[in-house]
C-alpha cells in the first residue's frame, strides 16, 4: 500500500485531470464569453438602447429647422359684459422659435461630443466589468487548486493511515503512530472541506456576476499595447465639456420667435367683419442673470474635466508600470515555487524509501508529505498568480479578453 505514495508522474497527472473534472463540475467557459455575459447583465448594457435613442433624438432636434416646438395662441375680445355694442374680435396665431446665429451648429457639435464621450464611457464600463470577471476567475482558479491538492492529500493520508493501522495490528508499529496518522488524515479532510466551501462561495459570486454556471479559465496571453480606454474616455469628456462651454457662450439669449396670425374683427352690430394678417417678431434679451450662472457652471465643468484628464493619465501610467513590475515578480516567484516543489518531491521520495526500510519514523514521513503538498500548492498558486498578473497587465493597458 505504501508504494501508492510513490506513483509515477503520469499516474499523478491522470489523477489531477480526474480531480479537475470533479472540481469544475462541468466544462469551463472562455473568459471572453464570461465578460460578454457579465456585460449583458450590467446596468449600462441594459440602458444602452434608450441611451442611443436619446442621442438620435438630440441629433434630430439639433438638425431641425426650428429651435424648439411651435406654439399656438387663441384670443377673443367682446364688449358684451360692458356696453354690448356688438364688438367682436377673434385671433389665432402660430409662433415658431428660430435658431440664433451659431447656436444650431454649436448644439450639433455639443451633441456629437456627448455621444463620443458616452461611447468611450461604455468601453470603460465594459473594461471595469472585465476586471471583475478576471479577478473572480483568478479566485476560482486558486480555489480549484486548493480543492485538487486537498483531495489528493486527503486520499494519500487515508491510504497511509490504513497502512499504519494494518502494521499496528501486526505489531510492527506503536499505537501512537496510528493516532498521528489518523490525525494527519483528519487534518487533510478538514482542509478539503474548507477548500470545497471556498470554491462554492466563489462559484456563487461567479453566477451572480455572469449568470453562468461554468467557471472560466484564466488563460490570457499578453495583448498588444494600445492607448488606454481610460485616457480616451477622459479626453472625450474634456472635449464634451469644451463643446458645452462653446454652446453656452454662443447661446446668449432665448430663441427668437416669429409669429403668424389671423385676426377677424367686427366693431359693432351691423358692421361688416374685417379679416387681417398679423406677423410678429419676439426678440428676448440676453441678461447677465440668465447667462452668468450657465457660463460659470460650464467653465467649472471644463476645469474639472481638464483636472480629471491629467489625473487619469497619471493613474494609468502608474498602473501600467506597476503591472509590468508585478508580472516580472510573479514569473520569478513561479520559477522559485517550481524549484521548491521539485526539491520537496525528491526529498519526500527519499524519506518515503527510508520509511519503508525502517530507517525513518512516521513523524518524519508526515513532515515530508506535508512539505511536498505545501510546495505543490504553492507552485499551483504561483502559476495562477502569473496568469493573474498577465490579466492585470492587459487590464492596465485596456485590453479585453
Amino acid at each position: 500500500m505504501l508504494s501508492s505514495f510513490l506513483r509515477p508522474k503520469w499516474a499523478v497527472s491522470l489523477g489531477l485531470a480526474a480531480l479537475a473534472v470533479s472540481a469544475h463540475g462541468q466544462t469551463s467557459s472562455s473568459l471572453r464569453n464570461a465578460v460578454e455575459a457579465a456585460w449583458a447583465l450590467s446596468p449600462q448594457a441594459q440602458a444602452l438602447g434608450n441611451r442611443q435613442a436619446e442621442f438620435v433624438a438630440r441629433t434630430q432636434a439639433a438638425s431641425s429647422l426650428f429651435a424648439g416646438p411651435p406654439s399656438v395662441s387663441l384670443a377673443y375680445r367682446s364688449d358684451r359684459p360692458v356696453r354690448n355694442d356688438g364688438l367682436r374680435e377673434s385671433e389665432a396665431a402660430l409662433a415658431f422659435p428660430v435658431w440664433a446665429p451659431g447656436v444650431r451648429s454649436a448644439t450639433s457639435a455639443s451633441t456629437q461630443a456627448d455621444r463620443e464621450a458616452f461611447e468611450q464611457d461604455l468601453v470603460l464600463a465594459k473594461l471595469r466589468t472585465a476586471a471583475d470577471v478576471r479577478e473572480l476567475a483568478a479566485q476560482a482558479a486558486l480555489a480549484r487548486n486548493e480543492v485538487l491538492v486537498a483531495k489528493r492529500k486527503q486520499q494519500e493520508a487515508a491510504l497511509l493511515a490504513a497502512d499504519v493501522e494494518r502494521r499496528v495490528k501486526a505489531g510492527e508499529m506503536a499505537r501512537v503512530d496510528l493516532l498521528q496518522a489518523q490525525a494527519f488524515q483528519r487534518q487533510a479532510a478538514a482542509a478539503e472541506s474548507q477548500a470545497t466551501s471556498a470554491l462554492a462561495r466563489v462559484s456563487g459570486l461567479w453566477r451572480a456576476l455572469t449568470g453562468l454556471d461554468d467557471l472560466a479559465e484564466l488563460d490570457e496571453v499578453m495583448g498588444a499595447v494600445r492607448e488606454s480606454p481610460a485616457i480616451m474616455a477622459a479626453e472625450s469628456k474634456l472635449r464634451a465639456a469644451q463643446a458645452k462651454l462653446a454652446l453656452t457662450e454662443t447661446d446668449r439669449r432665448d430663441p427668437l420667435e416669429v409669429g403668424v396670425g389671423v385676426t377677424r374683427e367686427r366693431p359693432a352690430f351691423g358692421s361688416p367683419s374685417d379679416t387681417s394678417l398679423r406677423v410678429t417678431l419676439r426678440v428676448p434679451f440676453g441678461t447677465h442673470g440668465r447667462n452668468a450662472p450657465k457660463l460659470a457652471a460650464a467653465r467649472a465643468e471644463l476645469d474639472a474635466a481638464q483636472a480629471e484628464a491629467l489625473a487619469v493619465a497619471r493613474s494609468v501610467r502608474s498602473a501600467q508600470e506597476t503591472a509590468g513590475i508585478e508580472l516580472e515578480a510573479a514569473r520569478r516567484s513561479e520559477a522559485l515555487a517550481a524549484e521548491r516543489e521539485r526539491l520537496s518531491t525528491e526529498a519526500q521520495g527519499l524519506i518515503g524509501k527510508s520509511y519503508r526500510l525502517g530507517e525513518s519514523d512516521l513523524p518524519a514521513r508526515l513532515r515530508a508529505d506535508s512539505e511536498r503538498f505545501d510546495a505543490e500548492l504553492a507552485h499551483a498558486r504561483a502559476r495562477v498568480e502569473t496568469r493573474r498578473a498577465i490579466s492585470q497587465h492587459n487590464q492596465a493597458f485596456g485590453i479585453l479578453p
